[in-house]
């Protein structure tokens, strides 16, 4: 996905001021719209496999992607850049989900650089001097092998350009025989978290990745009222990458995860006011076919099951691209996979994904799924998340609660309409077709991460917003298949993130000239009843029987009235 940047901090109030907002106004700035974020992430780095995570999720193609995102014009910079990130992404540097499921119980071993935004960066930030230290030790070691005469000579090796870019010329007046101090560092590394453009959103970015899951609710909920938002619900997402990315989360394993999100959940649910949280639980269907296999011991299918009879959690997010398709999986694998099980595993994913489907139309859980052509794991694995491959599951499981994420940039072709001309080749046309053959199916899209609609750039800006209108007019007249979401925690190494609600609420108003009762349903009715909460209900029904099981305030989640879903689907 590509990842534009926002308008500047100025322009971007500017926008959102000229909503004519007022506090009577839904869905504009400053009114205390009630909102639902139906898409995003708490995760911290222990959670994730932070190597491939870096390469193949955050710098999709790297290190080419990452050339031209940091907008650094020397390679080897880049490269030590590189190894700085995931020398800050490390897990040991987050507390584990064992180590927050103690925190919160009974306040033992706290983390106290995981406690604040604040506290986590002077971390990371003492972190990166260490890291400056250490490479011009390298430096210096180099250095100390050559003669005086051959150091005269040589040319800047890549632990010289570096120090030169983030010290800014300092390293330049430095002999063999000088050490760049830790003064020297810790200043470097300030200026490095301040005025290095791309390289201090991607380092502040990655302070947050230390800090407790349930800082980073409350960094959400705090970032979402400061935009005039009223958070009533999230829906945090976690993800399984291992087994396609060959990096095995050890620090913080799935169930664990699983298990520090319950206690968040109920955290939530006792406080007197503020959003409740239920998540997505992650379900890699390799897993489960490994599992079935006798390769692995942990079952994805019986977790997920877990999660939504036991943990609180709402439903289940899907990441094709990660390698596999929604239906009709076909090859290539990756070649250790194929090595691992012993057989292309065409059948047993799709075997395995109707069971999963199975299981949520059973439980009335929703399936939360990443639809933008983006961060594949392997070649063209990209594509898999296209509607087209969901299509034949909304057939065969009709009750089946299904969001794509990622809606709105109508960019990227859908297979066998690569000829066709955009919009209408792209995965939104192909979803917008069934949508409207289908408008009572619980089939929606979420615009989460919708940052390219806020670049500065007139002309993309004007086809995302005449795309948007058009395909509203033409598949869902009545807008009740779309919802907000922020794809929070990713979104927050955005330039102009600060703002990201108040924009899109912008765009939605004026680019796309959407009514105040429409932008009400994006932010919120919509999720009411998707999600599920509308009364009577099964998935809210499982809800409630976690909130009695834990003692809970069951008015504490929100709720949609069977009257609103008549309203909104026409029955």
């Amino acid at each position: 996905m590509l990842r534009r940047d926002f308008l500047t901090h100025a322009s971007l109030s500017a926008v959102a001021l000229a909503t004519g907002c007022t506090p009577e106004s839904p869905s504009t700035i400053g009114g205390n719209v009630t909102i639902i974020d139906a898409h995003c992430h708490v995760f911290n780095a222990s959670d994730l496999p932070a190597v491939r995570f870096l390469r193949q999720v955050v710098f999709e193609d790297y290190p080419k992607q990452a050339y031209r995102m940091l907008a650094i014009p020397d390679p080897d910079v880049t490269d030590w850049t590189l190894q700085l990130f995931l020398h800050l992404l490390g897990a040991d540097r987050a507390p584990t989900a064992d180590e927050e499921i103690a925190y919160l119980k009974d306040g033992t071993g706290e983390e106290k650089n995981a406690l604040s935004p604040e506290k986590a960066r002077a971390a990371a930030s003492e972190d990166t001097a260490q890291f400056l230290l250490m490479v011009d030790r390298r430096r210096r070691e180099r250095l100390s092998l050559m003669s005086a005469e051959e150091q005269e000579k040589r040319q800047p090796a890549s632990e010289d350009k570096f120090l030169n870019y983030i010290l800014g010329d300092q390293v330049r007046q430095l002999r063999a025989d000088t050490t760049v101090t830790l003064t020297v560092a810790r200043s470097a590394s300030q200026r490095a978290f301040s005025s290095l453009g791309p390289v201090s959103r991607y380092l502040n970015w990655f302070s947050l990745f230390r800090l407790y899951r349930h800082v980073l609710v409350e960094r959400l909920i705090s970032d979402t009222t400061q935009q005039g938002f009223n958070p009533i619900m999230l829906t945090p997402a976690l993800v399984d990458y291992d087994m396609w990315l060959y990096e095995t989360v050890d620090n913080s394993p799935l169930r664990r995860q699983m298990v520090v999100m319950d206690v968040i959940a109920q955290r939530m649910a006792r406080k007197k006011a503020g959003p409740v949280v239920h998540g997505y639980m992650g379900f890699d269907p390799l897993r489960e076919v490994a599992f079935r296999a006798n390769k692995t011991k942990l079952s994805s299918l019986t977790t997920a099951r877990e999660a939504l009879e036991d943990h609180g959690f709402i439903g289940v997010k899907l990441y094709p691209p990660m390698g596999f398709r929604p239906s009709g999986n076909k090859p290539p694998y990756p070649k250790r996979t194929v090595d691992a099980l012993g057989f292309y595993p065409d059948k047993e994913l799709d075997g395995v994904l109707k069971d999963l489907y199975k299981l949520c139309v059973d439980l009335d859980a929703p399936i939360l799924a990443h639809g933008y052509s983006s961060n594949g794991s392997g070649p063209n694995y990209e594509k898999r998340g296209d509607p087209a491959f969901w299509i034949p599951v909304f057939r065969e499981f009709p009750s089946l609660r299904v969001c794509i994420a990622h809606f709105g940039r109508f960019d990227a072709r859908s297979s066998g309409r690569e000829d066709l001309q955009l919009p209408e080749g792209s995965w939104e046309w192909r979803l917008g077709e069934y949508i409207k053959a289908n408008t009572q199916r619980n089939v929606v899209a979420d615009i989460s991460y919708l940052s390219e609609v806020l670049t500065a750039k007139p002309k993309q800006r004007a086809f995302i917003a005449t795309s948007f209108k058009r395909w509203i007019s033409e598949f869902d007249p009545g807008c009740d298949h779309i919802l907000y979401g922020s794809d929070w925690i990713m979104l927050g190494k955005e330039a102009g993130y600060d703002y990201y609600i108040a924009s899109i609420n912008a765009f939605l108003r004026n680019d796309c000239g959407l009514s105040d009762d429409t932008c009400d349903k994006i932010f919120r009715r919509n999720a009411l009843r998707f999600l599920p909460l509308e009364r009577g209900s099964r998935g809210r029904n499982r809800l409630l029987s976690y909130y009695r099981k834990n003692g809970l305030d069951a008015s504490r989640l929100p709720s949609a009235s069977p009257r609103l879903l008549a309203e909104i689907w026409g029955r």
